[in-house]
């Protein structure tokens, strides 16, 4: 039987290695990116044709500065009264026994209490809901309080379910940051697509906007 001879490997040039590397580098920039980054992209710099970003009703961004303090407030009463083992003002008495609630598993989130996170997520929000970032045209701080608003509300319908369906009680304090957090996303929710143009034509908002 004769002996098979392997084939030498084919030796690739300096040159066709480089041109090898620009064929698959204007393959990468030819390929479509994907939705997420579309909406970076967009976001970072809009087209010349997007509509410009209007500045909301002046009482709009008073209340979400106001009710963002007051749930930081109730947040941090909360926060200090688990690390301090503080009891809380509040009835225990039938369906509200605030005590329970704080107290039982469902107090904490990824090892860390669930005041903490809505403390977190006030300072957070009085951050974006201040005047100045409310009259910015940069669509990434409104977008961005927007996704917050919402996972804010995602979060605190988790809680609530667990309150009702886990633990069967309720706690007052954490009711009113829920309560807080839900007006706050409905404010959101009815400002921040108008003051982009979203799902709108790009003109400017009804009469009394602004005002």
């Amino acid at each position: 039987m004769g002996s098979t001879r392997t084939k030498p490997p084919v030796r690739i040039t300096r040159r066709e290695r480089a041109e090898l590397q620009s064929q698959a580098a204007r393959s990468r920039q030819e390929t479509p990116p994907g939705f997420t980054s579309r909406a970076f992209a967009y976001l970072r710099k809009p087209p010349p044709d997007a509509p410009e970003v209007f500045e909301p009703a002046r009482w709009r961004v008073i209340t979400s500065l106001v009710l963002s303090i007051a749930g930081l407030g109730v947040a941090t009463y909360l926060t200090v009264a688990h690390y301090s083992h503080t009891p809380l003002v509040c009835a225990d008495t039938g369906i509200v026994n605030c005590a329970k609630v704080t107290s039982s598993a469902q107090s904490v989130f990824l090892g860390v209490p669930v005041a903490l996170w809505g403390l977190l997520f006030f300072v957070a929000m009085i951050g974006v809901n201040l005047p100045v970032a409310w009259r910015s045209t940069d669509r990434r701080i409104h977008a961005l309080r927007l996704a917050m608003a919402i996972v804010g509300m995602c979060f605190v319908l988790y809680l609530v379910s667990a309150e009702l369906l886990i633990i069967k009680n309720i706690c007052l304090w954490c009711t009113s940051v829920h309560a807080i957090t839900f007006l706050l996303f409905v404010l959101t929710v009815s400002t921040v697509p108008q003051m982009l143009g979203w799902g709108a034509s790009a003109t400017r908002p009804a009469h009394g906007w602004t005002r």
